[in-house]
This record gives structure tokens, sequence and C-alpha cells, in this order.
């Protein structure tokens, strides 16, 4: 009797093997070859599964937003409170830190190698598919979720460009102290809730710059900017002769 294979199953298992190692890799940097390597099939086999290595990519998109949507319902979903699934929602980011900064990597891959008609179109699968989670999970309208959403992409960013997952987990818990007051507190009482906002906005003494100080500083940054560039077209007169 031929052995029955869950085609669906083997899929999923490919692109959870190969997830990082594109975003460590590089698009560009990589064949078929070196991915059924990486993930120890026959290039035979890949090729059922994936015709192609921009396929492949955009697959690998498409599977992390579901795991990991998936993986915020298991973990909220089971609790009733605000506090609690805030507390879920944010657990579940902090152990994503890694993950979603090899996401942003793939997704700067998506823009090189692929049509912006195809990128708007996973872009707008894989938003859609967080926004929704977030505004269910939290009782929040869609906009209000879209800027959450909005705003943890910078903060993915950010830390990928310092190359500093301790930076990520620092700015989790920064917006999760900012909107607990307006999720979990907003519900039952809107006084307590602004009170709560108010004792975070000023629990950090604000102290504007100087008009000059802060004249000096952008002049300071400009001229640097400037002489790293000089410094850079330089280096490439002299590698050209």
């Amino acid at each position: 009797m031929p052995k029955i294979v869950d085609h669906d199953k083997c899929r999923q298992e490919m692109l959870e093997k190969c997830f990082y190692f594109f975003g460590q890799k590089g698009y560009s940097n990589i064949t078929l070859v070196d991915i059924a390597n990486e993930i120890g099939v026959s290039k035979g086999k890949l090729y059922h599964y994936f015709p192609s290595k921009e396929n492949v990519l955009n697959e690998l998109i498409a599977w992390a937003a579901i795991e990991n949507v998936n993986e915020y319902e298991r973990r909220a979903g089971s609790v009733n409170s605000f506090q609690d699934r805030v507390d879920q929602i944010v657990f579940v980011l902090k152990e994503s830190g890694e993950f979603y900064r090899n996401i942003l990597l793939l997704a700067a891959d998506l823009f090189r190698v692929m049509n912006i008609e195809q990128v708007t179109k996973l872009y707008a699968f894989f938003s859609e598919y967080y926004i929704s989670m977030i505004s269910e999970m939290l009782n929040i309208s869609r906009e209000f979720a879209q800027s959450i959403f909005l705003h943890i992409i910078g903060i993915i960013f950010n830390s990928l460009a310092l190359n500093n997952i301790n930076e990520y987990n620092k700015q989790v818990d920064t917006l999760s102290t900012i909107l607990r007051p307006i999720i979990v507190n907003a519900p039952y009482s809107k006084k307590k809730a602004a009170q709560k906002f108010n004792e975070i906005i000023n629990s950090q003494k604000l102290v504007l710059p100087k008009t000059v100080a802060m004249k000096n500083k952008i002049t300071k940054i400009k001229k640097d900017i400037i002489e790293q560039k000089n410094s850079y077209l330089k280096k490439q007169l002299n590698n050209s002769r």
C-alpha cells in the first residue's frame, strides 16, 4: 500500500526550515540547490512544492504571518480579561523579536525581486491578518489597531538598524505601558484611564533643547554626513584607478 503523504504538512515543514536561511543569506545570494541542501531534501522534491525561488519567498511571508497570528490567538484567546490579553500579547511580541527581524529582511528582498503589484497584494494580506487580530483581541477599532501595527514595524526596524534585540524589548515595554491605560482601563473608567495616562506622561520630565543648541547639533550632523559622503567618493575614485 503506497504511503500517504501529507503535502500541506511537508510544505509547512520546508518553509519553517528555510525561514531564517533566507534572512541570513539574502535572496540574491542563494539558489534552489542551496535551499534544498539547507533543509535536507532533493532538488526535485523542492521543485515539486516550489517551482521557483521567488515562489518560496512569497509563501514564506504568508506562512510566517499565519503561524505567528495563530500563536497570538492560542495565547491571548484563552484568557478573558484585557489585562491578561495584553500580558500575553506582550509576551509573544518579545518572544518573536528575532522572528520579526527576519520577516523585515525577507520583506526587503521582496521589494528587490517582485513587481510592486505583487508586493502590495502580499503586504495587504500580511498587514490585514495582523490588524484584524489586534482589533479583535483588544476590542479596539481597526484604525487604532493599524496604528499599533505600524508602530511595531517601526520598533522592529529600529532594533534591526541598531543590531540590538534588547532595544526591541525595551520599546515593546514602552508601547505596552502607553497602551495599557487606553485598552485595559478605558472600557471601565475613562477618568481612571486618563489619570494613569497622565501619570505616564509626567513620569519623565521633558526638557526641550534650546533653539541655538539644537541648530548647532543639526549643523554638525549635516557636516558629518557630507564628510562621510566625500570620504566614500574619494575611496571609490582611488579604487577605480
